[in-house]
């Protein structure tokens, strides 16, 4: 392969280039699972029962009107609102409910 293939081909790794190791563990489900989350403000209930699975590789886009738990959903991600239930998990190994902003962040969330 000439030098020019070799730059302008999209997967190809550099040798200079380490290949960095994911902490997250996805051969046994999705990258990010929500399962019966509920969170609730002064009695306002901001998220209801939320269930969300994103796969490896997947990319969901979050729509909806003012008011219907998108924050709320990403900060509870991002550690800076604990829910009244459910269970948030980021791969197999990692319980985001478990962990602080500063862990979370250092997973490559935030």
């Amino acid at each position: 392969m000439s030098f020019f293939q070799e730059l302008t081909d999209r997967e190809h790794v550099f040798e200079f280039l380490t290949q960095v190791q994911s902490p997250v563990d996805v051969r046994h489900g999705p990258i990010l699972y929500l399962e019966d989350v509920n969170v609730s403000f002064d009695g306002f209930k901001a998220i209801n029962n939320l269930n969300l699975t994103i796969d490896d590789g997947e990319l969901r886009c979050i729509i909806g009107p003012n008011g219907a738990g998108k924050t709320t959903m990403m900060d509870i991600i991002t550690g800076k609102t604990r829910p009244d239930t459910g269970s948030v998990w980021f791969g197999s190994r990692h319980n985001l409910l478990t962990m602080n902003e500063p862990d979370i962040a250092s997973l490559g969330i935030g």
